[in-house]
């Protein structure tokens, strides 16, 4: 597999739409279609559009592991003609994602409309954006760094244009992308960030059951080390009634789900996510609850053979 020739159809993508798959800020918004959320505040709910580019992820990475069986030169030729399509305005990947079942991309909405509902019964008020960016996180952990700053900067500028002075995260990149590398190329961002399990919990809300009454919890990775949002999870859903089982490998020292590199080394990224379901499945339940849509995309992947379900926190409680 030709790295450079990957990287550079993502960064093709990155300057026509500002997003590495093509996926369009106006899509990364209709979570909100009918929540009558205001677009300035001083507090914005701010997603990331990671949940929103599951099914897009998905249809890359599965695409990038096809093409790793047929050899170099196929693949490398596929990849040609993808960066060919792409200077035409066609975006196959960004098709495919598109023509993705109606209810599994409805179901990565309803995550997201479930903690904004959470919230607001939590009694917090917020905005959001209604062309909402991706975070740009992929860009720093491939190594992409003048796109990651071009990216960033204009993210900053976006965000201020909300007039928001507090931003609510729902994922572990995001939450570390703002609260650490931002800061490197960006001076004046002066912005409190907060995980929305944080803020749930110090508003007091008491969610209820809503999946399976047993679960075994995955730290992913820059939740816990990087964030400390390690007993937050766990006290959500003990005060929903959900029975927590415990990982050998857990809280800061969880083991990997197999992202990021599911973008440039599908295969590596399936083995390794395997071999983290193998050690979840080990705890006695075959419900996994995840806090991040990294590790549930990676996940899935290989759920079905493992005879295993894979929840994201907020389809457990509610």
């Amino acid at each position: 597999m030709d790295l450079k020739a990957v990287k550079s159809l993502l960064e093709e993508n990155a300057t026509r739409t500002w997003n590495p798959l093509g996926v369009r800020e106006s899509y990364c918004s209709k979570w909100a279609e009918g929540l009558n959320l205001p677009k300035k505040g001083d507090t914005l709910l701010y997603t990331g559009c990671l949940y929103q580019m599951i099914p897009y992820i998905q249809t890359f990475s599965g695409l990038l592991k096809r093409l790793e069986g047929l050899g170099p030169f196929i693949s490398n030729l596929a990849l040609t003609m993808g960066r060919l399509l792409n200077s035409l305005g066609v975006n196959i990947t960004s098709i495919m994602g598109i023509v993705t079942s109606r209810g599994e991309r409805e179901r990565y909405f309803s995550i997201l409309r479930r903690i904004a509902n959470a919230l607001k019964t939590a009694g917090v008020d917020f905005a959001y954006m209604k062309e909402e960016p991706y975070n740009g996180v992929l860009y720093h952990d491939l190594g992409m760094d003048e796109l990651f700053r071009e990216h960033v900067v204009r993210l900053a500028k976006k965000i201020r244009e909300t007039g928001a002075k507090k931003v609510i995260t729902v994922d572990p990149h995001t939450t570390y992308m703002l609260n650490y590398l931002i800061k490197e190329f960006v001076d004046d961002f002066d912005v409190e960030v907060v995980h929305y399990m944080d803020v749930l919990l110090e508003r007091g809300y008491t969610p209820k059951v809503r999946g399976p009454k047993e679960v075994v919890i995955h730290d992913p990775c820059y939740l816990a080390r990087w964030n400390g949002v390690i007993d937050q999870p766990r006290a959500l859903l003990t005060k929903a009634g959900v029975r927590v089982r415990e990982p050998e490998f857990s809280r800061k020292f969880t083991g990997c789900c197999g992202g990021p590199i599911e973008s440039l080394f599908p295969s590596l990224s399936s083995k390794l996510a395997r071999k983290r379901m193998e050690e979840l499945k080990a705890s006695g339940s075959p419900c996994f609850t995840v806090m991040c849509p990294i590790c549930l995309t990676n996940f899935q992947r290989e759920a079905r053979e493992l005879g295993v379900r894979v929840f994201d926190i907020m389809e457990v409680i509610e």
